[in-house]
């Protein structure tokens, strides 16, 4: 019960198992086992997240700050890692971390991601317009600036 707390808590499920004092084999295999049973933590997760104020605003930034510690955690792991298998296997877990924040956040937050996407356009549309009419380059700034101000 304190493995499932501590991870329905928002801490990653290694952090949980460190928390609990149980070997990561063994959280993983009591995660596994819940889940295969109709206790999935990751939906109760999710729920207490939301649940516990803020909205999915604030659960979003509690999700992205337990993976952020997560992958610090790997980071410095690789760095003190003596054994190359143990380095390249924290490399792998740290992508495929880094690869489930990205979803979650597409997931999550469509209209975040797709904003992205919109000012990296808008930017890249922009310094390429600079660099072809130097000139204008102040009337191009300043109809980007209006356009981020939401004077459309």
């Amino acid at each position: 019960m304190e493995l499932r707390s501590a991870y329905i808590g928002g801490l990653p499920l290694e952090a949980a198992a460190d928390k609990a004092e149980v070997p990561y084999a063994t959280a993983r295999n009591w995660f596994r086992a819940a889940k295969a049973e109709g206790d999935d933590w990751d939906k109760f997760r999710a729920a207490s997240l939301i649940v516990a104020g803020g909205g999915i605003e604030q659960a979003m930034g509690r999700i992205i700050a337990a993976g952020l510690m997560r992958c610090e955690a790997l980071l410095e792991r690789i760095q003190s890692a003596e054994d190359p298998f143990a380095a390249v296997s924290a490399m792998a877990t740290l992508g495929d971390t880094v690869a489930k924040l990205k979803a979650a956040g597409k997931g999550m937050m469509p209209e975040a991601d797709q904003l992205a996407i919109e000012n990296g356009a808008i930017k890249a549309f922009a310094d390429v317009m600079i660099k072809l009419h130097p000139k204008s380059a102040e009337q191009v700034l300043s109809t980007v600036e209006a356009w981020a101000n939401g004077q459309r």
